[in-house]
C-alpha cells in the first residue's frame, strides 16, 4: 500500500502535471503563472509527446522531470541519489523514473487526443470494452493515476533498499531443489557488463587490457548486487573477458571485506564440441576456476545443450574422446564442482531427455509469460506447449530451476510496448508482471543480465514483494484481465491448441523451418503489441534461411552456422508449400497458421525501418500503431560489450 504522505502528495496526473509545469515548461516561458492547469496539462502533454525515447537526447529533460516528480513523491529517495556515492547508477536511476513517467503521461494524452479526433483505431489491437476505456479522458486519467501511485510505491521502496542495513530489503531466497542451496529469487547473470565478448579484433585475455570504466562498473554492479542479497553469480566461459574481470572484482572485494568466498554462489559454464575430449573438457574447466579465483565452482553447467548431437557427446562419446559426462563427475568427486546442471535453448524433447537422464541437478532453461523462446510451439500434445511440461518434469526430478533471460528473450520488457503496459497497469509494469509469473509458477531464480547497478532495482524489488499478499493479488488480477483478452482477441480454440501439430526446426529436415515460433510470434504481437521483440527474433530466422544451403544435410546446415541452434530455425518463405510441413496440423487451424506465418513476416522482415512510427515493406510504407510502439526504453546507455 501506499505511504499515508505519499498519499496526499503527487499521486495524480493532474498534480503531476501542475508540480513539473514550473520546473520544466517554464523554462520555456510560454505560460503565465495565471495559466489554468487544464491549459498547462495541455502544454506539458505536447512537450512529453516531443521526446524520442529511442535516443539520449532528451536525457536532462528526462532527469529533471524526475527530480520534480521525486521532489513532491519521494524526496528521501531524490536525497539519497543527490549524495550516492555512484553518481553514475543515479543518474541512470533518474532516467529510469523520467522514462517510466514519460512513457505514463505521452500515451495518455496521445490516447485520449487520438479519441477525441474520433480516429479509427488499428483492426484487432483492443476488444470492444478495452477500446471503449482507451481513450476516454476519465478512463485515461484513473489509469495515468494509478500508474504514477505505482511508480511512487517503487520509489518509496527503492530508497528503502538502497539504505537498508539490517536485512529487511533484500531478495528472498529459496530452496535450489537437491543443490539443497538457498538461492536468492533473483540472480545476477554476467554476460551484459564485460568489456568485450572476444569475437573478432584483439581479444582481451589480461588485466592490462581492462578499461577502468568498465572495471568499476561491474564493481559497482556486484557489490549493489551483494547489499540487495543476490549473491548468486552467473557466468560462462563464453561472455568474452566475463569470466576474467569478474576474478579481479572478486579479488578486490575479497580484499576490501566486502565479502567471503563462502557467501558466493559462482556459476559458470562451458561448451562443447564433435573434437572435445574428456581430458581437454576438464583441463578446460579448471581454467575457468582459475580464471575466477574462487577454488571450486557451487554450480556448473554444460553450455548450450541444444541437440541429440550434444546429448550424446555427453554420454556416448566413443572411447577415443571419453564421455565428457565423466569430466564432470571427476571434478564433482575431487571437489573442485559441487553440482552439475546443463544451460540450454533446446527443442523441448531434448531438454526432456536431458532432465531425464537424472545425471543433472539443475538446469537453465527459458519459460517466459508470452512463451518458451526457441521452445515454443513445440509440444506432443493439446495439453502443453514449449517447456511447460519440462518445468513440471523438472521438478518432479526435484532440480533447480533457473530461468533464462526472463527480461530480454522473455519479450524485451525492459522496453515494452504501450499495448503491453496498458494491458498491466496501473496493477504492474512488464517486467515485474514477468517476474511475478515465473515465480508463482514455482521456479527457483530468475537471471538479470546487468548492464548497470540500477537494472537490478526493479528485480530485486519484486522478489522482495513477491510473497505479499498485494502481489499476490495483483498478480491474479493482471492474469485475469490478460485470459479474457486472450479469449477475445485470439478466440479460446486458437489459444488452448494453436501449437498442435506445429513443427519448429528440428522436425523440419527439409528447410528447417521455424514455424511453432512464427506463430508464438503472431499470438505475442496480438496479445501484446511485442513489435521490436518480435523483430529481433524473426530477424535471427531471417538471417538463418539466408545461409540455410540446399545442397547441404540438415545436420550440415544446422552446424555450419555456429550460433543457429543458439538462435535455431528459418523464417517463413512465401514461395514454400507448406503442405507437408503442416500435415499435423489440425484442419480447422490450417488457415490462420498459414495467415498466422504471412502476418509476422510481413510486420517483422521489413527492409528499412523509416522512423519510430513507420516502417518500410518493399516499395509501401505501413504505419506502426500506438499501441505497437516501445513506450519506454530502460536501458540509460549502451552496454559496453555491445559498444
Amino acid at each position: 500500500m501506499v505511504m499515508d504522505r505519499a498519499k496526499s502528495l503527487l499521486l495524480s496526473e493532474s498534480a503531476f502535471y501542475a508540480a513539473a509545469v514550473s520546473s520544466v515548461v517554464d523554462q520555456e516561458k510560454h505560460y503565465s503563472s495565471s495559466s489554468s492547469t487544464d491549459n498547462r496539462r495541455a502544454g506539458f502533454a505536447r512537450r512529453y509527446s516531443s521526446f524520442d525515447l529511442s535516443t539520449t537526447t532528451h536525457n536532462e529533460n528526462v532527469i529533471n522531470v524526475a527530480k520534480s516528480f521525486l521532489s513532491t513523491s519521494c524526496p528521501e529517495l531524490l536525497t539519497i541519489l543527490e549524495s550516492h556515492s555512484d553518481q553514475k547508477s543515479a543518474q541512470d536511476r533518474l532516467i529510469k523514473i523520467g522514462r517510466n513517467i514519460n512513457a505514463t503521461l505521452r500515451y495518455s494524452h496521445e490516447a485520449t487526443e487520438r479519441f477525441e479526433s474520433g480516429e479509427e483505431l488499428f483492426p484487432g489491437i483492443w476488444t470492444a470494452e478495452e477500446a471503449e476505456e482507451v481513450g476516454n479522458e476519465v478512463d485515461r486519467k484513473m489509469k495515468s493515476d494509478g500508474s504514477l501511485q505505482l511508480l511512487v510505491q517503487e520509489c518509496t521502496n527503492l530508497a528503502k533498499m538502497l539504505t537498508s542495513s539490517d536485512g529487511t530489503m533484500k531478495c528472498p531466497t529459496v530452496r535450489y531443489g537437491r543443490t539443497e542451496i538457498q538461492m536468492p529469487l533473483v540472480s545476477l547473470g554476467c554476460m551484459r557488463f564485460q568489456q568485450t565478448w572476444n569475437r573478432g579484433g584483439k581479444p582481451v585475455k589480461s588485466a592490462d587490457q581492462i578499461e577502468k570504466e568498465c572495471q568499476e562498473n561491474l564493481v559497482n554492479i556486484l557489490k549493489h548486487s551483494l547489499h540487495c542479497g543476490v549473491n548468486h553469480i552467473e557466468t560462462a566461459q563464453g561472455y568474452g573477458c566475463s569470466e576474467l574481470q569478474i576474478g579481479m572484482a572478486l579479488k578486490q572485494l575479497f580484499d576490501e571485506g566486502v565479502c567471503k568466498r563462502e557467501d558466493l554462489i559462482i556459476q559458470t559454464k562451458g561448451g562443447i564440441s564433435s573434437s572435445t575430449k574428456k581430458s581437454d573438457y576438464k583441463s578446460s574447466i579448471l581454467q575457468q576456476i582459475e580464471r575466477l579465483g574462487v577454488g571450486y565452482l557451487d554450480l556448473f553447467s554444460v553450455h548450450g545443450l541444444n541437440t541429440e548431437d550434444h546429448y550424446n557427446w555427453l554420454f556416448d562419446h566413443g572411447e577415443e574422446k571419453g564421455n565428457l559426462i565423466d569430466a564432470l563427475k571427476e571434478l564433482r568427486a575431487e571437489g573442485k564442482i559441487r553440482h552439475i546442471g546443463f544451460s540450454t535453448h533446446a527443442p523441448a524433447h531434448i531438454i526432456k531427455k536431458a532432465i531425464e537422464s537424472d545425471v543433472f541437478d539443475y538446469l537453465n532453461l527459458h519459460y517466459h509469460f508470452m512463451g518458451s523462446y526457441t521452445a515454443s510451439g513445440d509440444g506432443t500434445d493439446a495439453q502443453w506447449e514449449g517447456n511447460t511440461e519440462n518445468i513440471r518434469l523438472a521438478k518432479k526430478h526435484d532440480m533447480g530451476i533457473f530461468i533464462i533471460s526472463p527480461y530480454d528473450k522473455g519479450g524485451r520488457l525492459y522496453a515494452p510496448s504501450n499495448l503491453a503496459r496498458e494491458i498491466m497497469l496501473p496493477d504492474l509494469e512488464p517486467m515485474e508482471y514477468g517476474s511475478l509469473w515465473l515465480w508463482d509458477k514455482g521456479t527457483h531464480t530468475i537471471v538479470c543480465g546487468a548492464a548497470r547497478p540500477s537494472d537490478l532495482d526493479q528485480p530485486v524489488l519484486a522478489a522482495i514483494r513477491s510473497s505479499t499478499d498485494k502481489a499476490k493479488e495483483d498478480l491474479a488480477v493482471v492474469s485475469r484481465r490478460i485470459k479474457e483478452r486472450e479469449e477475445q482477441i485470439l478466440g479460446k480454440d486458437w489459444a488452448e491448441s494453436w501449437h498442435v501439430g506445429l513443427p519448429n526446426y528440428s522436425q523440419s529436415e527439409q528447410r528447417g523451418f521455424q514455424i511453432g515460433n512464427i506463430v508464438w510470434l503472431y499470438n505475442t504481437i496480438l496479445m501484446y503489441g511485442m513489435l521490436d521483440f518480435a523483430k529481433d527474433r524473426y530477424g535471427t530466422l531471417t538471417g538463418n534461411a539466408k545461409r540455410w544451403d540446399s545442397n547441404k544435410t540438415w545436420k550440415e546446415n544446422v552446424f555450419a552456422n555456429p550460433g543457429f541452434n543458439w538462435m535455431p530455425g528459418c523464417a517463413y518463405d512465401e514461395a514454400y508449400d507448406y503442405a507437408s510441413e503442416l500435415k499435423d496440423v489440425p484442419e480447422q487451424n490450417l488457415p490462420r497458421v498459414l495467415e498466422a506465418m504471412d502476418f509476422v513476416h510481413k510486420w517483422c522482415a521489413a527492409k528499412e525501418s523509416t522512423s519510430n512510427d513507420e516502417k518500410k515493406e518493399g516499395d509501401e510504407a505501413v504505419t506502426i500503431p500506438l499501441e505497437y510502439q516501445t513506450a519506454y526504453d530502460m536501458r540509460p546507455w549502451t552496454a559496453f560489450p555491445e559498444r
